[in-house]
């Protein structure tokens, strides 16, 4: 995360950095993004960079916080802990097909997004990388937790399993979307992402659910 004098960087500057820099993590990935590029674009120095951040992972790391934020791609906490059997599935489609709404009026911040959770082995040994990467997988855990606890989640296979069927899953559709953004209408989009959350439900449940 950013040194704290970051939150006193004039926002119009700050939002401006954070736009461009997810515009090319977007593009290009983390490992393939030049943080020259993105400086030279943001009209920013290098030393004035970083007076406000670590390095290149810890700005990564800023920007695909911000983006997650701003398209809202996590069920809160929270607000997970409150679901019921009737409302989990429902809830789970109705945020993926809201956040995808929002992706498609700012693709990039989608692209930023997924390319933390695209990230190298040898990226991850980075701290900032890691505890990005922890984060970002949590509330995926959250969810099948609470699955489990409602009984529409199988409990007879490896938590860590189910998940790598959810990011498959979710990861494969939302790579796809993400190069045919511009090609959909809002109607196609909602009937994508309502299929891939069913496509989830269906691979995650429990075999005693018949629902």
């Amino acid at each position: 995360m950013p040194f704290s004098r970051f939150a006193r960087m004039p926002e119009e500057k700050r939002e401006r950095l954070l736009t461009i820099a997810a515009q090319e993590f977007a593009t290009y990935g983390y490992e393939g993004a030049s943080l020259n590029h993105i400086l030279e674009m943001a009209q920013i120095g290098k030393s004035s960079a970083y007076y406000y951040f670590a390095d290149k992972a810890d700005l990564f790391a800023t920007v695909a916080a911000w983006s997650v934020d701003r398209l809202q791609l996590a069920v809160p906490v929270e607000a997970i802990a409150e679901l019921s059997a009737d409302t989990f599935w429902t809830t789970v489609s109705a945020g993926h097909v809201e956040s995808l709404l929002r992706a498609r009026q700012q693709p990039w911040l989608f692209g930023a997004a997924r390319a933390a959770l695209q990230l190298s082995a040898e990226s991850l040994e980075q701290d900032s990388l890691r505890d990005l990467a922890t984060n970002l997988t949590a509330g995926m855990s959250a969810l099948i937790e609470k699955g489990q606890s409602l009984g529409l989640i199988r409990t007879d296979l490896p938590t860590g399993l189910l998940e790598t069927w959810f990011r498959a899953i979710d990861g494969s559709s939302d790579d796809w979307l993400l190069a045919h953004l511009d090609q959909l209408d809002e109607e196609m989009l909602r009937q994508i992402a309502e299929a891939t959350v069913e496509a989830t439900r269906r691979i995650l449940a429990d075999p005693g659910d018949s629902r």
